[in-house]
């Protein structure tokens, strides 16, 4: 059995010696590498990958206006179809084609029958090449 001197001694040896860090370095490293991955890895899995929501109104309008190529004229000749059937937005008619038809055919249509028959062929040639496409 150790003395108590012996234990005072051992102990005050292992206070005196010096720490070796390099040991100790490629586990700190390897830790520190890993949490930065670990980082980069929820920021890519949380990052967005589709567009925001357009929230106003405007913003939608414009963008499927810039989606199906309508010119401003295009766009004011549905605001006046719109008007004529009381509807909020005009993109209305170009959702629901029979809106639309309904509005053309309607008697007091003030609009560019040319200008809106435009429209339609557009957005029939848009619908074929859809159907098209998926069969």
């Amino acid at each position: 059995m150790p003395t108590q001197e012996e234990v005072f001694q051992s102990t005050k040896q292992n206070m005196d010696s010096t720490v070796d860090i390099s040991r100790a370095v490629p586990y700190l490293l390897a830790g520190i590498s890993l949490a930065i991955m670990w980082g980069l890895y929820n920021h890519h899995r949380k990052r967005r990958t589709t567009p925001g929501k357009l929230n106003s109104p405007g913003r939608l309008s414009r963008e499927v206006c810039r989606r199906i190529s309508l010119r401003p004229v295009e766009m004011k000749q549905l605001k006046l179809l719109a008007d004529e059937q009381e509807l909020e937005y005009p993109l209305t008619l170009i959702l629901c084609p029979s809106l639309l038809g309904k509005a053309i055919r309607a008697p007091g249509a003030q609009v560019d029958r040319a200008v809106v028959k435009e429209i339609v062929q557009r957005l029939k040639q848009s619908l074929e090449g859809r159907a098209g496409t998926q069969g």
